[in-house]
């Protein structure tokens, strides 16, 4: 659910897939938007005394003592200088080669149905589950674009205990300090999502079927709910199409 950092130590949320990163309708990334940028979401992690515990300057000491490196700065960015602000640069273009398309969905939405032999890309099951997600299941409301993410910030109930009334993590909150942001996270994407379990900032839902079941109830109400939250009517058959529509959207592109 979430990952472990130095000595051991675990932070309180899952760490997000950034395929297809480059493709986002805003540049801000961690679950609650705190970084403008991929570089400077780079930095973070770095000084985070969870995660790496280090800083900048040690770690530009460490690898401009590195003589393969300044091989590479120096074709990289015209002369051999190490920066903490070139080392986040060439890590944020490296991700943003991480781009994955020409999924079965792809190439259905690419097809010639009059084409002679022509077999559908999807099934029948697959096929209801976009009908459904463009449509009555809503998932379209904020999973939108290519990548299938408004990029923007949405409170669905999760971590919210409704004994106590208390959110575990107050999110987008912390950043703003608007009240309407509390426990509010970012949309992920959808791309390559059957292969990124578990799921939710904290991971606390094991299971895609499970993610289906937390809209189909319409979230966990706490005061911060998103608006566009609401019970959804859907058949068993119906998750299990939805379900289906997603690990179809499992591409190529981004592997090594």
């Amino acid at each position: 659910p979430v990952s472990t950092g130095i000595r051991g130590q675990k932070g309180g949320r899952k760490a997000p897939s950034f395929v297809n990163a480059a493709y986002a309708f805003y540049p801000a990334t961690f679950w609650d938007g705190r970084a403008a940028s991929l570089e400077e979401q780079a930095k973070g992690p770095i000084e985070n005394p969870i995660e790496m515990g280090t800083t900048h300057e040690a770690v530009v000491e460490a690898v401009a003592a590195i003589p393969n490196y300044r091989v590479f700065f120096q074709r990289a960015f015209g002369d051999d200088e190490v920066t903490i602000d070139r080392i986040a640069h060439a890590i944020a273009d490296y991700e943003r080669t991480r781009v994955s398309g020409n999924s079965r969905y792809d190439q259905w939405l690419d097809a010639d149905e009059d084409e002679p032999g022509y077999v559908s890309p999807l099934s029948e099951q697959e096929i209801l589950g976009e009908e459904l997600f463009f449509g009555k299941a809503l998932c379209a409301t904020c999973h939108v674009g290519s990548a299938f993410t408004d990029s923007l910030f949405h409170n669905l109930g999760i971590g919210y205990d409704e004994a106590t009334g208390e959110l575990a993590d107050v999110g987008r909150f912390e950043v703003t300090g608007k009240e309407v942001d509390k426990g509010a996270f970012k949309t992920p994407g959808l791309r390559e999502t059957s292969l990124h379990a578990p799921y939710m900032h904290d991971g606390s839902l094991a299971t895609l079927r499970d993610v289906v079941e937390h809209y189909r109830k319409g979230g966990t109400p706490n005061p911060w709910l998103s608006p566009k939250m609401q019970p959804l009517d859907l058949t068993e058959a119906e998750v299990d199409a939805l379900v289906a529509f997603m690990e179809a959207l499992e591409g190529e592109g981004y592997q090594d």
